[in-house]
């Protein structure tokens, strides 16, 4: 059974990894935006994708070049 995305639990899950602070007066937006982007990425997300999909290169702007992904 698929676990069900909580933003509510996520947002400071992610943001305290990330170092990030998020004021307690702006909290309500961020959730709002992640169960917005979590609503639209769902589609993306459960769409399968064929076992020969070889995925595109990764341009680093810092060197200027393509490179494959690791």
């Amino acid at each position: 059974m698929p676990v069900e995305f909580d933003p509510a639990l996520y947002v400071p899950q992610a943001a305290a990894a990330l170092g990030l602070e998020i004021a307690p007066g702006d909290f309500g937006d961020v959730v709002a935006a992640f169960a917005v982007l979590a609503r639209v990425a769902g589609p993306v997300m459960a769409t399968p994708l064929p076992e020969e999909l070889v995925s595109a290169a990764v341009f680093i702007p810092s060197e200027g070049a393509a490179h494959e992904p690791a």
